[in-house]
């Protein structure tokens, strides 16, 4: 059961490093999702340090399972994301974080990734989730065929 995501900055060496993590749907329930009803997800973080300065190119690939938003049966969601994130320091609390930035405090030890990568995924589901045609349950879907009006 996945409780963190954590890369360890004590005693990295400057230059790039890698690091996998799988996730799955213990993340999800730790944040009470209930829209994804399973997940089976990898993610690469590729991290570049640079002085004070850590760059990461964070990957993530696999799938989740939610409900179609038609007929109300598990559907099967690919997740493609990729995206930079940047990592400086701070010890007055002066620089902001953004979507792509993430502020830790100067005696921070680690990189704590699990909001970053929980929110990646949930960012990366589209709209709507819909089997394609004929897919269906199709007693739902004469169900459906029987209340809507023409």
């Amino acid at each position: 059961m996945i409780t963190d995501i954590i890369i360890p900055l004590k005693g990295l060496a400057p230059g790039v490093h890698s690091f996998g993590f799988s996730i799955e749907q213990s993340l999800f329930d730790r944040f009470e999702n209930q829209e994804i009803k399973n997940a089976l997800l990898e993610a690469h973080v590729e991290l570049n340090k640079i002085g004070s300065r850590i760059d990461l190119i964070i990957s993530i690939d696999g799938t989740v399972v939610r409900s179609c938003d038609r007929c109300l049966g598990d559907i099967v969601v690919p997740i493609d994301y990729r995206a930079p994130l940047i990592v400086t320091f701070s010890s007055s609390g002066e620089v902001e974080e953004s979507e792509d930035m993430m502020v830790l405090k100067d005696n921070d030890t680690e990189i704590d990734l699990t909001q970053y990568l929980y929110d990646s995924v949930c960012v990366s589901l589209p709209l709507q989730s819909i089997h394609i045609q004929g897919a269906c349950d199709p007693d739902m879907e004469k169900r459906i065929a029987e209340l809507s009006v023409n």
